[in-house]
């Protein structure tokens, strides 16, 4: 049951008018974003859900459910909290009234008690923070414990270099440990004179770790097990070395400088023993060992302090995605009553989570992820009635589900807790506009090719505007934006995007793509030029993650640090995609037959034709006369009411093929008499290219749409698609910028 205090009220109170504002109406999604922000979760007042939270704070919060399933908050002004929040705090006085005036304790207290506000969720932050300082001091203890295993493990070597400085006089750095007494039973009152000299040494080296003030025998054992092996060949050169030192034979109770005289039998048995003295260079060296090894300690040490900081390791999206899901089947998990719904809005041959991974990985690549490091939001390439995207809700979980962070929470704001309000068609709501190119085969684009979607998958992109408008600033000047965009739009550059990714797709294709030897660095060649008639390149490097690429930057050859690693790293450079193979891709051949596809020019492509001549044609009919008479766009409504028109009247439908049919031939002979006139085009869905023709319907020698030519393996063309005159010229604009008069940029755009 939901806790909610009058304190914990007045609190979420003063936070949400001052984040959300009074008496408007704010999606339930953005008053949790906006908890979430000041760290404030459902749990800490008891509440499985926001909308739990929010119906449990009925007298200042108004929750309203619309019917497509999206709930609206709006927070309620209070006068009263309002005075309250703006009262200046009291002042509390320490000091103790006067002797002679009243007593404080006497005071009547006053009717009413101030209500103060208070932050929920003050008992979970302190125990995080008692979480992460157990954390921190578990963390704080290993590391000592590895600074204090490597300290000792330093000193242990610290003692290696005396016996790799000479092999011969290593047993001069052994005998230091009582243990070789053990070995040299036999003999212990032979010593030689250079013992206490030996002794002297190890004496020094104790007190240079003088950290741990250990100048008996004992710890002078520990070093011992390291060297074992080595005291075994040690007592042979003993005897050797005995009878040389015999003036101080009496010597017997120090069994410690004992194995000193060893290293004499090995340094130099023949040389008299007093250059063995002389040959204080053991010493020498362990005091330069010990003071590098003391220099070298304090090194380590800061070194573990930068660990700890890994801790918030949640990074907000669009800034870093870390942390978001790379695989989407594989780390988000989908509830069935969500998938459910996507299976209803999306038509019948797409699969829902094929559409979720990829738009998911089209969102992070151009930066359409919104929300908090908790929750984020992105859209779908379907649209609503509205042409508005749905959008998609991931949640982080609080535990893992299925060993899954993540989980699907919204499918346009539905929560699968109940029936989805979005109208939907038997086909399946609309995907959005590929590009002009899906206009080119005259029916439904396969889902399935979009070389939109293919750019932003292989490579990281980061805003269309900014790739786009750098790309437009590199090239020679030109028009790429269709009539209606521009600056202050909501689109911009949308000739040169269609322009970008059919290229792409098409180089994509002919495995045109360079990359270096390492694969640190890939370019491919843009096909455009700069005013100064170089070749421009994009240019790419290699990333980690389901997406391999990283867009770089555009660059010519050899300017520019791009330019210089382009030149340094591929050789050759990319070539350009090649669109012309044959004649037919460039000028409709003579004699070939011309199909027209009037019921796919009927069905769905009505829209295309002018306006006046629809006007003209459909003359006599009242309920077609109010249809056309509206100004603006046919919606799709008046285009489904007209095409029932056109086929409920055989003499109608006629007219129309006799009228399309007229138009076509004229076409033709124009085109055959002009082969300029013929534009090719290319098409990513089929990767190959067809032909434009002008077509004039409402005045002669004036195009008003284009027809596309489809050459059949039977030798015939089939007219199966019309297109207007802008998205005509995007379409022609991918294979080359010189376009006839009758589709000029200057005259369609």
């Amino acid at each position: 049951m939901a806790k909610v205090t009058p304190g914990f009220k007045l609190y979420l109170y003063q936070l949400l008018s001052r984040e959300l504002g009074t008496g408007k109406q704010t999606l339930l999604p953005q008053v949790e974003e906006a908890l979430a922000a000041d760290d404030i979760i459902p749990s800490d007042l008891e509440c499985d859900s926001i909308q739990e939270l929010v119906e449990a704070c009925s007298d200042f919060l108004k929750l309203r459910v619309f019917k497509k399933g999206r709930a609206y908050v709006t927070v309620l002004k209070n006068e009263d909290w309002d005075q309250m929040l703006s009262a200046p705090p009291e002042k509390s006085s320490d000091k103790k009234a006067p002797s002679g005036g009243p007593k404080t304790w006497k005071k009547k207290k006053s009717g009413k008690k101030t209500l103060k506000a208070v932050k929920p969720g003050k008992q979970r932050r302190e125990r995080e923070a008692a979480e992460a300082a157990a954390a921190e001091a578990a963390a704080e203890l290993a590391r000592q414990q590895e600074l204090e295993a490597q300290r000792l493990a330093e000193e242990a070597a610290a003692q290696e270099p005396q016996v790799e400085e000479t092999p011969e006089e290593t047993p001069l750095a052994e005998p230091i440990p009582e243990t070789e007494q053990v070995a040299v039973d036999e003999a212990p009152a032979e010593e030689s004179p250079d013992a206490p000299v030996a002794r002297t040494v190890a004496e020094i080296m104790e007190e240079a770790r003088a950290a741990e003030a250990e100048a008996a025998a004992e710890p002078e054992e520990e070093p011992k097990p390291v060297v074992a092996p080595e005291p075994k060949p040690a007592p042979e050169p003993e005897p050797e070395a005995a009878p040389e030192p015999e003036p101080e034979p009496e010597v017997a109770p120090a069994p410690e400088p004992e194995p000193a005289p060893e290293p004499a039998a090995p340094v130099a048995p023949e040389p008299e023993p007093i250059s063995l003295t002389i040959t204080y260079d053991p010493y020498e060296d362990m005091e330069r060992e010990l003071e590098r090894q003391a220099a070298m300690r304090p090194e380590p040490a800061p070194e573990p302090r930068p660990k700890p900081k890994p801790m918030p390791s949640v990074v907000a999206p669009g800034i870093s995605s870390g942390d978001l899901p790379q695989d989407f089947g594989a780390e988000v998990s989908c509830k069935d009553a969500l998938l459910r719904i996507l299976y209803q809005l999306l038509p019948y041959e797409v699969e829902p989570m094929a559409v979720l991974d990829e738009d998911w990985r089209v969102a992070r690549s151009t930066g359409t992820v919104s929300g908090s490091r908790s929750r984020v939001n992105f859209p779908l390439h379907y649209l609503r009635e509205d042409g508005t995207p749905i959008t998609v809700t991931l949640r982080k979980t609080a535990r893992n589900l299925s060993a899954k962070k993540w989980n699907l929470a919204l499918v346009d704001g539905d929560d699968g807790s109940g029936e989805t309000h979005i109208s939907v068609g038997y086909e399946g709501l609309p995907a959005s506009d590929e590009g002009a190119w899906s206009d080119l085969s005259g029916t439904t684009p396969n889902p399935a090719i979009s070389p939109l979607r293919e750019l932003a998958q292989d490579m990281v992109i980061g805003s269309w505007d900014r790739l786009l408008g750098s790309l437009a600033a590199t090239t020679a000047p030109e028009r790429w934006n269709y009539p209606g965009e521009g600056a202050g739009k909501s689109s911009r550059y949308g000739i040169l995007r269609e322009y970008l990714t059919c290229t792409y797709h098409c180089i994509r294709c002919q495995e045109l793509v360079a990359k270096s030897a390492d694969g640190s660095f890939a370019a491919f060649n843009t096909g455009l030029l700069t005013a100064f008639g170089e070749d421009i390149y994009a240019c790419m490097t290699a990333r980690k993650g389901d997406i391999p690429w990283q867009f770089a930057g555009f660059a010519t050859a050899g300017s520019g640090e791009l330019g210089a690693r382009l030149t340094g790293t591929i050789s050759p450079l990319p070539e350009q995609a090649n669109y012309l193979s044959t004649i037919e891709s460039v000028v409709p051949s003579s004699g070939r037959l011309v199909i027209l596809d009037l019921e796919a020019i009927v069905g769905r492509q009505l829209g295309r034709l002018p306006r006046a001549f629809l006007t003209e044609l459909l003359e006599g009919n009242d309920e077609a006369r109010e249809l056309l008479a509206a100004g603006g766009h046919l919606t799709d409504e008046s285009l489904t009411k007209l095409t029932r028109i056109i086929k409920a009247s055989p003499a109608l439908y006629r007219r129309l093929r006799r009228r399309l049919d007229d138009a076509v031939e004229q076409s033709l002979r124009t085109v055959r008499a002009s082969y300029r006139l013929a534009v090719p085009v290319y098409d990513p869905a089929e990767n190959r290219t067809k032909l434009l023709v002008p077509l004039c319907l409402v005045e002669d020698g004036k195009a008003d749409c284009a027809l596309v030519l489809d050459l059949q393996p039977s030798g015939a063309y089939r007219a199966a698609a019309l297109l207007s005159l802008p998205r005509a010229y995007a379409c022609a604009r991918v294979i080359s910028r010189e376009q006839p008069s009758w589709l000029s940029a200057k005259r369609v755009l």
